[in-house]
């Protein structure tokens, strides 16, 4: 009886990979945006 690997494949880490890394440049850039346009707020005030 053949054994299935248990880790994922190296093409299935790189997808894994990419995703999150997409996911983290999403959220880096909203959380900029709402930096900015809090700042700019507070300049108006």
């Amino acid at each position: 009886m053949k054994q299935k690997n248990e880790f994922p494949s190296r093409e299935e880490l790189d997808q894994a990979f990419h995703y999150l890394h997409d996911q983290i440049n999403r959220i880096s850039v909203v959380e900029e945006v709402e930096m900015l346009k809090q700042e700019k707020d507070g300049l108006e005030e």
